[in-house]
């Protein structure tokens, strides 16, 4: 569903927190997993990332929620929560204590995936990523 990945070949990328929530109900529970990416596929929309401090340079960090062509995920899951089918439900994961690497690669990722994408109502969810470049 959502992919942090950096846009500079020579420029790691420290996670920090990720906030997961649901806007429109799904009709069955969704199951969000936190994998790293071996090819980050073709990502159609992008979000580039927004500096805490104005007057740091332009964030090298991306971050993707649609494809063209989807990345391809490693095993196993660094996290995975199951939330109910309820709006307004929320998870958050944090990394303060021990950031999790992202590669200086183009070519590798963090990803957010429900693995459980199915029922009458897929449902609408909200994500967001905190990272030090």
């Amino acid at each position: 569903m959502w992919q942090l990945r950096s846009t500079a070949a020579t420029t790691r990328i420290r996670l920090l927190e990720v906030g997961l929530g649901i806007k429109g109900a799904p009709s069955t529970a969704p199951a969000f997993q936190l994998r790293r990416t071996t090819a980050v596929g073709t990502s159609s929309t992008t979000t580039a990332g927004t500096p805490h401090d104005p007057l740091d340079s332009a964030a090298l960090g991306t971050f993707d929620s649609a494809w063209s062509v989807n990345p391809t995920l490693d095993t196993p899951a660094f996290r995975e929560t199951v939330m109910a089918t309820t709006a307004g439900g929320q998870t958050f994961w944090t990394f303060y204590d021990e950031p999790i690497w992202i590669p200086a690669s183009t070519t590798a990722g963090l990803a957010i995936v429900n693995t459980v994408a199915t029922g009458a109502t897929l449902g609408t969810f909200v994500a967001y990523m905190v990272w030090e470049e």
